[in-house]
């Protein structure tokens, strides 16, 4: 907040924040939150009859949970391979 003025002695501010912070069991880390996981996707783009037969494609990649992979891995074959989930 903009303009606040804390009031009281040094001593007094330290000792508020020792016991704020006493209330809390631990501090959590945001750097240790995200979870990462390594994920081995396979897939190809959807067969057509101008490719009835679609080259069959392998990525390891680490995103946090299995549709967040199956997403990126089709994000990259669209950008790499110019395949699509649907053809």
């Amino acid at each position: 907040q903009a303009g606040l003025v804390e009031r009281g002695t040094t001593a007094q501010g330290e000792a508020r924040a020792r016991a704020r912070a006493a209330m809390v069991k631990f501090a959590k880390d945001p750097s240790m939150q995200a979870r990462m996981h390594q994920y081995q996707i396979v897939g190809r783009a959807a067969p057509t009859p101008k490719n009835p037969v679609p080259k069959i494609y392998r990525m390891r990649l680490f995103a946090k949970n299995k549709v967040l992979a199956k997403s990126r891995f089709w994000y990259f074959m669209k950008k790499l391979n110019k395949a699509k989930k649907s053809g």
